[in-house]
């Protein structure tokens, strides 16, 4: 059954693939997925030339998981993903950030009453636990624990880089602490963070302030000193005590140990995930949102950090070229990191799965399909 109605008259690329996706399940998949939901900006109204459609699936078999897909048409990414009736749950008890696809979602498609009824169950119980200020208040001070955890290992770092990734994330997870600590959440994700918490009553003062000079600090020790008053600001709220981690216990030095053989079928399948926040960035150049900017090239430089770790490949620097008042050069850097990223994929053979238009996206997976094999596996 599906739950939105198939677009029609003149569409978008974004609602042909929204189609496709309908057919797809309905025809393939129809008892392998419980529900497919939509999500993001094409949902909220927040959409852009270079926007993607945001959609996770709920599979209720394990051939449901094959209804995965990613790739890339004419520049932009598309990444269609499953997750676990388990880990919604967790969403909904606001273990991740990602709350917006509980609370913010369209239903394109479920296979039975009681599956939707079982998704609006965990609706309900994410707006219970909002509605309850002991709960959210607890959620808030794990956030804030992880904050001051990540600060501790921020002031050992010297390298820009480093020290912009850390600032980053203590930023965006105290910003995530104080909208958990108002009930509340970024029902429009990072794009519209920055607006939306000028909008919470119980807020810091001086948060944004400091939060601004995060984003626009040009040298380390800088982010540091900001990084630790939003920290001070936040245990001011809360009526928390913030104590500098005395040396803590040293970093676990649990050095994973990289692979020597490099996987580019997963380099592939990564880039065609992260093109969009590529895409992100360019269009925040375009537009002057330094906000946003900075926003997506942390997220950015977390995927190269641990891609860098994971696969022993370069861990391309893009966070040393951003600069709240000309954004330039954070393009250039990742138009270069996108390049020689892409390069290092299609070196080796690898293919990256690029369509010029929805028709020839269209035409090769009907092909794929006509001779059994699986065009995203």
């Amino acid at each position: 059954m599906t739950g939105i109605k198939k677009g029609s008259g003149k569409m978008t690329i974004n609602d042909k693939i929204i189609n496709w996706i309908a057919d797809r399940v309905e025809h393939d998949y129809a008892e392998d997925i419980a529900l497919i939901l939509l999500y993001g900006s094409y949902v909220n109204g927040t959409a852009n030339a270079k926007s993607d459609v945001d959609c996770y699936f709920i599979p209720r078999t394990e051939r449901g998981y094959e209804f995965s897909a990613d790739f890339i048409i004419q520049g932009v990414g598309y990444d269609i993903f499953p997750m676990s009736w388990e880990r919604v749950e967790g969403i909904a008890d606001l273990k991740e950030i990602i709350i917006p696809c509980v609370g913010d979602v369209k239903v394109l498609y479920y296979h039975s009453a009681d599956e939707l009824e079982k998704f609006k169950h965990l609706q309900r119980k994410l707006q219970d636990n909002l509605n309850n200020p002991d709960y959210t208040r607890r959620i808030a001070k794990e956030k804030f624990e992880r904050a001051c955890k990540l600060y501790s290992q921020l002031k050992n770092c010297n390298k820009l880089m480093e020290v912009r990734l850390f600032a980053g994330d203590i930023m965006m997870t105290l910003a995530d602490a104080v909208a958990i600590y108002n009930q509340d959440y970024f029902h429009f994700g990072l794009k519209r963070q920055y607006e939306d918490l000028h909008k919470f009553e119980n807020i810091p003062v001086h948060f944004i302030e400091e939060y601004e000079n995060v984003i626009k600090s040009e040298k380390a020790e800088e982010l540091k000193i900001h990084c630790r008053n939003l920290i001070k600001l936040f245990a001011d709220l809360v009526a928390a005590d913030f104590v500098e981690d005395e040396e803590k216990q040293q970093e676990k030095a649990v050095a994973d140990a990289i692979s020597p053989n490099t996987d580019f079928y997963f380099l592939a399948r990564v880039y065609e995930e992260i093109s969009s926040t590529f895409n992100k960035i360019y269009v925040c150049t375009e537009t002057g949102n330094f906000i946003l900017a900075f926003l997506s090239a942390v997220c950015l430089q977390n995927e190269f950090k641990e891609i860098a770790k994971e696969q022993g490949i370069e861990c391309y620097d893009i966070l040393s070229a951003y600069h709240y008042q000309d954004l330039g050069e954070l393009a250039k850097a990742a138009r270069k990191a996108e390049r020689d990223f892409v390069r290092t994929i299609t070196d080796s053979g690898e293919k990256i799965k690029r369509f010029r238009d929805f028709e020839e996206f269209e035409r090769e997976i009907q092909s794929l399909c006509f001779t059994h094999e699986s065009p995203f596996q």
